[in-house]
């Protein structure tokens, strides 16, 4: 007899909410939250990108990417800049603030992405990590395909 399978999403979602809980509580001291943390991580390795990149990157729209992004700069955590070849858009950069707490940040989702693999051998984790990355290829490619078509 065959193992009933759990579907994905509920593996995925249960992953998510705990993700969402653990970063709100380990980066609260930051006055930021698991709906703020990732636009500095992508500021970090994208530095002077616009907002509408970080839309695309973070698969999210344009209002609530205005909202989190006003919210980094009265923090004082992002800083933006007239874009040179479009003055109509900004380049968005990491403050010296920022910049000093990504080396924690970083240390902090190390810990959970450890806490997530304990029990997991390094070829299950090389697995599952291809594994996802294929899963997330596959609805970036459907939701790239559905956009074009409406």
């Amino acid at each position: 007899m065959q193992k009933a399978r759990i579907p994905i999403t509920k593996l995925t979602g249960g992953i998510y909410r705990n993700t969402l809980e653990y970063t709100n509580e380990v980066f609260k001291k930051y006055s930021l939250g698991s709906g703020t943390y990732p636009y500095l991580m992508i500021l970090y390795n994208k530095e002077g990108i616009s907002q509408n990149q970080i839309s695309k990157e973070l698969a999210v729209d344009k209002a609530l990417s205005a909202r989190v992004i006003k919210k980094l700069i009265d923090l004082d955590y992002i800083r933006k800049e007239t874009n040179t070849k479009d003055s109509r858009a900004y380049c968005l950069y990491l403050t010296d603030k920022a910049k000093a707490i990504i080396p924690a940040m970083k240390e902090e989702l190390g810990i959970w992405n450890e806490i997530m693999t304990q029990n997991l051998t390094e070829e299950e984790k090389d697995n599952i990590t291809d594994i996802l990355s294929k899963v997330l290829g596959n609805i970036k490619k459907y939701r790239l395909e559905n956009e074009e078509s409406d």
